[in-house]
């Protein structure tokens, strides 16, 4: 087996994928588009670090044509008064975060079909950048621009929504955890085939409960998700779906609710709503929905609930909960 030719191609394949994706050769230095911008170099490298791009010698060749024309735009945008430097900072480190994930993701799948591709046809792989170059790499392209319009739009709507029934934005939301029961204990001796499987049936049963309900998928953490809606019935609706269109021959799922206000940041969710909801969460026994003090007063009249006793959790003492029954 000849190694330095398989690294060779491998690395000759990996430089072929990065000048798709960077839209050419590494041609320009960070000092370089400072002074073709006209933007200070130190805030433009405070703006390439919170994107998580590393900026350690100004003059290293590290850049390309691409890189200099999206930081004309910026500096455009800063001309015009349309944003502020803080605010640009502010906006870049939270795409870098969200873009950080999905690119591990994808990029994961990416290069896997790549490697194989090559390792099986080792002379494809000039069809192989071809393909990427395109056909693949513009249909993820499009796809995240088509998914982000479309999700600006419905913030937009909900936001309305919002202001119409109170006059302000800022409002009570109904926030939901649903984990699977268990799944600490089931990862311990679980072949990593069957978890992955495991994690990506929740993950699908979870956002297509949600969606179906006008919901919002605040994130997926493994085995949990985490989601709002804008009423406590929604809410539930999800939470009972999720726990009706699980298979019954995989660990259980429970789910937790709490109504209140929250703090966004970065497309999450903070406060103590969020915990409490989490703490509801822990409390429910497998197949079980327990709601708040505030989620189980809005339900009183179209759900059946019981209270159960007080207990103390993390951060709170004495924490009231209700459990959701099922049928009238």
């Amino acid at each position: 087996m000849d190694t330095d030719h398989d690294d060779a191609d491998t690395r000759a394949l990996a430089e072929a994928i990065e000048s798709i994706l960077l839209g050419g050769d590494r041609t320009l230095s960070p000092n370089d588009l400072a002074e073709r911008t006209g933007i200070d170099a130190d805030y433009s490298r405070r703006l390439w670090r919170s994107m998580g791009f590393p900026i350690t010698d100004d003059d290293a060749i590290t850049l390309t044509d691409n890189d200099l024309a999206a930081m004309k735009r910026v500096k455009h945008a800063l001309d015009l008064g349309v944003v502020s430097p803080a605010t640009m900072t502010a906006l870049a480190r939270q795409t870098g975060q969200v873009f950080s994930q999905l690119a591990e993701s994808e990029g994961n799948e990416l290069f896997r079909v790549a490697l194989s591709a090559v390792n099986d046809d080792p002379d494809g792989k000039d069809a192989l950048v071809r393909l990427l170059a395109d056909d693949l790499v513009p249909l993820i392209e499009s796809m995240h621009s088509y998914v982000w319009r479309r999700q600006l739009a419905a913030y937009v709507a909900r936001t309305v929504a919002r202001y119409e029934r109170s006059g302000t934005a800022d409002v009570d939301v109904t926030v939901g955890f649903a984990d699977i029961s268990g799944y600490t204990s089931l990862s311990r001796h679980a072949t990593e085939s069957d978890l992955a499987g495991l994690l990506e049936l929740f993950e699908s049963v979870a956002t297509d409960a949600v969606g179906a309900h006008d919901g919002r998928v605040v994130k997926l953490i493994g085995d949990a998700v985490l989601f709002t809606t804008a009423e406590p019935t929604a809410g539930v609706a999800i939470a009972a779906e999720l726990l009706a269109l699980w298979p019954a021959d995989r660990p259980p799922v429970r789910a937790g609710l709490a109504t209140g206000t929250v703090l966004r940041r970065v497309g999450d969710v903070f406060g103590p709503t969020v915990n409490i909801a989490s703490r509801l969460t822990s409390l429910s026994r497998p197949n079980e929905v327990r709601v708040d003090e505030k989620t189980a007063a809005a339900l009183v009249d179209r759900h059946r609930l019981v209270e159960q006793d007080p207990q103390d959790v993390r951060g709170y003492d004495g924490l009231r909960s209700w459990t959701l029954m099922s049928g009238p």
